[in-house]
């Protein structure tokens, strides 16, 4: 059985080592011989590195690597280039000036690889074009550039060096262009999508292929990679979990599952590589990819913005929304989707409107865990139990056990952490049952104004109202009044309102009334 490739990013090492290799390389094919010129987008540790370094094999005239792979059967050309291959997450970016250094010298260590001097007293841009240049003797070059939106990324919550970091990489990929008549083939990638006139100012013959129909599976894997590669070790862990096959890829499907970064509805969602392959290797499911790291300044931005994190299943986003980063100006669903914790789900062709939601049960797990341990202090432990408990009472209507729940919860939240506001409870509370795969939604609109929250089990639809400093009977009473029941008459369940008031001096649930309607 072949190794599972959990940690390499180079194509060479994973086949010299005999790890499993997705074959992507008919896809690949299609790539090099129909354009030039690309750009690709996807969240991190997606295998946008393997790519490129599978890239630079292939033009590298290394054909005895990819023996038995689709491209070895096609019509191609195994003409060796010279390859300037740069990642940018390998050069140090703490500060502009410092970063400027890194480039340069990261220039120079390629250069003398081919034997070519470079003057470090030349911009980056300027040392770039004289090693594309005097490679050229050798046959037309080949430039693939890996995180090209590193050093920006990495000071995402500092404006000011981050628009400096973007100010220098656009005097850099600037000289590109010009290059033009010694290239064979550019390749940009990276998780975000700045607008061309910010960072690509210039570089306009670039073809952005992050939402094309036929490269949706460049990277990651569908369901059928996932039974032709790794068969063996799925029935491996159907064994251990006591699952069949298919069963297993059931439930490994709602974890990892559920990305889609394409227009058309017909194409297959694609899985988390990173999570999946960890799966397989610990025989247990786990939010691998989230706990590899989110970005700090994500979380200081949910904050600003009150955690919203309620309005984000089903939220509509334009085209233009979705393919532009500005440093300046970070819209959140944006930065949502392009990080990776947002997915699209649907697409309108006559608005050109895109509909999007939480990929899977690890990207809401992880980000609903995350951020109420950012707005209540909770230890992660502690959260998971309440939220299983709550939902359980929830489900055998066990009034009692959800106010004990959620007052000892609530009491647990360090008093320097401020509560004051309606909003801050009842996106906790949503959070908390979210996370555990509730159907449950918040501020739903009826004709006669917004339900707080409308929570769905098996028999039961919990019509709900939050108060602030006031009474849960006005809450039951506001309920009655705008008739929120009515959306969910007549359809063979039992409905419960429930009205959950909450005291700002006590900073904690005061009340909780239940009506049978």
């Amino acid at each position: 059985m072949k190794k599972l490739p959990i940690g390499l990013q180079t194509f060479s090492h994973l086949i010299e080592q005999n790890c499993v290799y997705v074959d992507k390389t008919a896809i690949i094919h299609q790539l090099i011989t129909q354009g030039s010129y690309y750009f690709f987008s996807r969240p991190r540790r997606f295998g946008k590195s393997l790519l490129v370094s599978t890239l630079a094999a292939i033009f590298s005239g290394k054909k005895e690597l990819f023996a038995g792979l689709a491209i070895s059967n096609m019509s191609y050309e195994w003409k060796k280039h010279p390859v300037v291959m740069i990642s940018l997450s390998d050069i140090p970016c703490t500060n502009p000036e410092r970063f400027e250094v890194g480039l340069k010298n990261y220039l120079q260590k390629i250069a003398k690889k081919y034997d070519i001097v470079l003057s470090l007293e030349l911009s980056p841009g300027e040392m770039l074009r004289q090693l594309v240049i005097e490679l050229y003797a050798q046959g037309p070059v080949v430039l693939l550039i890996d995180e090209y939106d590193y050093p920006i990324l990495q000071h995402i919550d500092d404006s000011v060096i981050a628009v400096q970091m973007r100010d220098v990489l656009r005097d850099f990929y600037i000289v590109v262009k010009g290059l033009d008549p010694y290239l064979r083939f550019v390749f940009l990638t990276g998780i975000s999508q700045f607008s061309k006139t910010s960072i690509f100012s210039g570089l306009n013959n670039l073809n952005d292929i992050s939402l094309s129909d036929r490269y949706n599976a460049l990277v990651g894997y569908t369901r059928l990679e996932l039974v032709n590669y790794f068969q063996e070790y799925f029935i491996s862990a159907a064994e251990k979990f006591g699952r069949s096959f298919d069963q297993l890829l059931e439930e490994v499907k709602v974890w990892y599952d559920g990305y889609r970064f394409t227009r058309e509805e017909d194409f297959d969602p694609i899985y988390n590589p990173f999570s999946v392959l960890l799966f397989l290797d610990k025989k247990a499911f786990s939010n691998y990819w989230f706990a590899t790291g989110i970005p700090t300044f994500l979380i200081k931005l949910l904050k600003t913005r009150h955690y919203p994190m309620q309005k984000f299943e089903g939220i509509e986003a334009t085209e233009g929304e979705l393919g532009q980063f500005e440093v300046d100006d970070i819209n959140l669903k944006t930065l949502l989707f392009q990080a990776g914790y947002l997915t699209i789900k649907s697409y309108d062709h006559e608005i050109r409107n895109y509909v999007l939601d939480y990929a899977n049960k690890e990207t809401i797990d992880g980000l609903s865990e995350y951020i109420i341990k950012s707005m209540v202090g909770v230890e992660s432990p502690n959260v998971n139990k309440m939220a299983l408990e709550l939902l359980k009472a929830f489900v055998q209507f066990d009034c009692d056990k959800i106010f004990a729940l959620l007052t000892h919860f609530f009491a647990d939240i360090p008093y320097t952490i401020q509560i004051g506001e309606e909003k801050y409870y009842q996106t906790i509370f949503y959070l908390i049952l979210k996370m555990m795969g509730a159907d449950i939604i918040v501020e739903y609109p009826t004709n006669t104004g917004r339900i707080d929250a409308v929570l769905q089990t098996k028999d039961t639809y919990y019509i709900i109202e939050f108060k602030i400093n006031s009474t849960a009977i006005k809450a039951i009473e506001q309920i009655e009044s705008k008739k929120y029941y009515q959306p969910y008459e007549n359809n063979g369940k039992k409905i419960v309102l429930v009205g959950i008031a909450f005291d700002t001096t006590a900073r904690n649930v005061s009340e909780i009334e239940y009506k049978n309607y």
